[in-house]
């Protein structure tokens, strides 16, 4: 968002994970940027190597937990940090740090405004079931609800929670050339996939690509830029590189390391395809991956699993082409027809580019800065909280 915020606010509000990467781009680069920038003394608690200020926001660190069970034991020092900051409001990313804030509501008096990033149904019969009910006792106190998707909006029906749709919308990072400076090849042969990698989100179908290139001797490379945290899953593709000898067609950046949003950029602008091949899971088929929007910026026609939402998205933006689920042959059939007629590529990806302004988060982020000056404008802001709605 561009620093047209004429009006500065020296509130403090703090940004709490234990879940998510310090990095996070909606986190850190989308809402806290956003809130900096209109003046807001905004900061974030979350697991990190160091406490620190970056890009004028300071990060108090957290000890970098193993499991699930070190993260909730993390939940005092978490309160305690917390309430020291002594916030006007405290907006949670995490469902299980929920009871955390009510305890900060309570003592303290401050706001509190929950970001739903995912539907947790899809987490298992258990889990999920918990989280859900977590989440629906919030829905009694919490000042505001944050959706990250449009679908998210029938979790909230029928609650009488206030509740505001923060797509998660692509901001660059700084420092990225006009993207309509780069050239647009003529025959696409370098693939991309960028985020959090694991089968569910496509990665033994992009191996699997890779080794069908491998064999049929074509010119394709793939490039994979993200975190796997499965050691499994990482162990399983290490074997099939080595044993298929994938390593001239396969690049892997990160892998094992989280890969910050500032290291992106060189990687899009190397690529002529965005790659989004998940497996039907709910979370998937529910909602618009971010990275499309990303793919969009950089004029990167997409190649997608074929989910109803995600094949609308295509078609009305005649940006890409949509396969089937699990069948990389599906991929390289589309890159035989645009490798064919190189003018059916160039025209996906001259929509890609023209698609692209609809999806900035500057949008949200005046959406976002908007609406904490309202919550934060209300009268009793540091009165004590007696009990829930």
């Amino acid at each position: 968002m561009k620093n047209g915020h004429e009006r500065k606010s020296s509130v403090r509000v703090v940004h709490v994970t234990t879940v998510h990467h310090p990095f996070d781009p909606r986190i850190f680069y989308k809402q806290l940027a956003s809130l900096r920038d209109a003046g807001f003394d905004a900061h974030l608690i979350a697991p990190h190597e160091r406490s620190e200020r970056v890009n004028g926001i300071p990060i108090h660190a957290l000890p970098i937990p193993s499991s699930r069970g070190a993260r909730l034991a993390l939940q005092p020092k978490v309160f305690r940090m917390a309430g020291a900051l002594d916030a006007a409001l405290y907006q949670i990313h995490d469902p299980e740090l929920l009871p955390l804030a009510f305890l900060l509501k309570r003592t303290i008096g401050a706001r509190v405004v929950y970001d739903m990033h995912e539907n947790y149904r899809s987490k298992g019969a258990l889990l999920g079931r918990g989280l859900r009910a977590l989440e629906r006792w919030a829905f009694r106190w919490v000042d505001h609800v944050l959706l990250a998707e449009e679908s998210y909006r029938s979790i909230v029906d029928g609650h009488a929670v206030p509740h505001t749709y923060i797509a998660n919308y692509f901001r660059p990072i700084g420092g990225e050339d006009p993207v309509d400076a780069v050239e647009i090849s003529e025959t696409p042969t370098r693939l991309l996939y960028t985020g959090t990698l694991s089968d569910s989100r496509g990665l033994r179908t992009m191996v699997d690509l890779a080794a069908q290139i491998r064999r049929a001797d074509r010119p394709e490379t793939l490039d994979l830029v993200g975190v796997c945290h499965r050691d499994h899953q990482r162990i399983q593709v290490e074997e099939q590189v080595r044993s298929e000898g994938l390593g001239a067609v396969l690049e892997r950046t990160g892998w094992d390391t989280y890969v910050r949003p500032s290291a992106m950029p060189p990687h899009y602008c190397r690529a002529d395809v965005g790659l989004a091949l998940c497996e039907p899971h709910p979370n998937h088929m529910g909602s618009l991956l971010t990275k499309f929007y990303e793919y969009l910026h950089y004029g990167l026609p997409i190649i997608c699993s074929d989910f109803p939402r995600w094949r609308r998205f295509v078609e009305q933006h005649e940006c890409g082409a949509v396969v089937p689920p699990g069948e990389p042959g599906a991929v390289l059939d589309v890159l035989d027809a645009w490798q064919a007629h190189p003018e059916r590529y160039r025209e996906c990806a001259e929509n890609a580019r023209a698609a692209a302004p609809q999806y900035r988060w500057e949008t949200m982020g005046e959406r976002l800065v908007n609406l904490y000056r309202r919550l934060l404008n209300d009268s009793s802001l540091k009165e004590p909280v007696t009990g829930s709605r």
